[in-house]
């Protein structure tokens, strides 16, 4: 890339407000909308949690979006996303379905609509995707990602946004054979994002369909961030959240492919200080899963999210055969044998995961190893 990537991030509780200002510290709409151009904008809507739970995109963000397109000459603007659990009535899409006609705009369920495939040129691992047709077929994409962390994938901000443009049954099978990292950076390959605004106006962990009043962990921030590189925004982000972006294998794949970069020295951040944006206690799967499971603990040690993305299954399907036995799970490239046997209980099961953690300590410690890196 040439240049150095230029990151927004302002802070401020007035969401319309800080949204505009983002835009104008990197250019404007006017930089990627034309007159007569159909734009197309894709906020995270997920489940179609209630707005406090920091699962989906306020309403706001699109709008001011949607208005600064229209302004700016767009003959159509489109919202859309793939339901996934929406249950109607729900009170978050009646403000959208509010917005778009106050606006004069759509706001379409993309699983009602066709797919296309589209071939991937070098891709990480996917020749060939299915995208939304009104995607492919429009001449701007906004990406709206929310800023949160991921159960499975360390955070889920841009390049995670794309997986609400696919089929849910590829959606199913990308989870089922443990390709959704493969596939989300292979899915930006194929049809890249114009612009990026992500709401982080809450920060919460995506775990999946729950209870609101399970959501203990969201956090109101009130930040909004824009650019035009995916992997500079998520390097930030998981920053913001307290995230190792080394971690996160499909950053590193991203910036391999030729999407943007993790080098901080490379990204220029603009607007509020990063100082002031920092949250740092975005919650994390194992330390979600530490707090909730009975049979398993898990110690982590620098793990990517490789291993991190299994934690989750382990909750839910060992948890449930394990018998009463207790498990702990080491995983990482930091892994520590003498502060593994501190951990280690004498009622526990020491498993060791994948080719980071487990060959160092395997006959010293005569745990179970087991092998790969998933």
């Amino acid at each position: 890339m040439k240049g150095r990537s230029r990151v927004a991030i302002v802070k401020d509780a007035d969401i319309r407000q800080r949204t505009r200002k983002a835009l104008e510290i990197i250019g404007g709409i006017d930089k990627i909308v034309d007159r007569g151009d159909r734009v197309f904008i894709k906020p995270n809507l997920v489940d179609a949690s209630p707005l406090e739970t920091g699962e989906v995109v306020q309403p706001e963000t699109v709008e001011v979006l949607a208005r600064e397109a229209l302004n700016a000459g767009a003959s159509e603007v489109i919202i859309g996303d793939t339901q996934t659990y929406w249950k109607m009535p729900n009170e978050t899409i009646s403000r959208y379905e509010e917005l778009a006609k106050n606006l004069g705009v759509k706001f379409l369920d993309l699983k009602k609509h066709p797919f296309v495939k589209v071939k991937v040129e070098d891709p990480v691992f996917f020749r060939e995707v299915r995208l939304s047709k009104i995607l492919l077929e429009s001449d701007v994409f906004i990406n709206v990602p929310t800023l949160k962390t991921h159960v499975q994938y360390g955070i889920t901000v841009a390049i995670k946004n794309m997986y609400g443009l696919i089929p849910p049954r590829d959606r199913g099978y990308y989870h089922a054979i443990y390709r959704v990292e493969e596939a989300i950076v292979d899915l930006y390959k194929a049809r890249r994002a114009d612009l990026i605004v992500v709401d982080g106006t809450y920060t919460t962990l995506h775990i999946g369909p729950r209870p609101i009043e399970d959501y203990k962990e969201t956090a109101r921030l009130d930040l909004t961030l824009a650019g035009f590189d995916p992997v500079a925004i998520d390097t930030v982000s998981a920053r913001i959240l307290g995230v190792d972006p080394s971690t996160l294998r499909f950053l590193k794949w991203a910036e391999e492919k030729g999407l943007g970069t993790r080098s901080m020295d490379e990204i220029e951040i603009a607007g509020t200080p990063f100082e002031e944006a920092y949250y740092g206690r975005g919650v994390d799967i194992v330390s979600y899963a530490n707090a909730r499971a009975k049979n398993s603990r898990f110690l982590n040690f620098g793990a990517c999210t490789g291993c991190l993305q299994l934690v989750a299954d382990v909750m839910r399907f060992c948890e449930n055969i394990s018998r009463g036995r207790k498990f702990l799970y080491v995983m990482g490239p930091r892994a520590n044998e003498e502060e593994i046997k501190r951990n280690l209980r004498p009622d526990e099961t020491l498993i060791l995961c994948g080719y980071c953690a487990a060959p160092t300590f395997y006959n010293g410690l005569k745990g179970h190893f087991i092998p790969g890196c998933p």
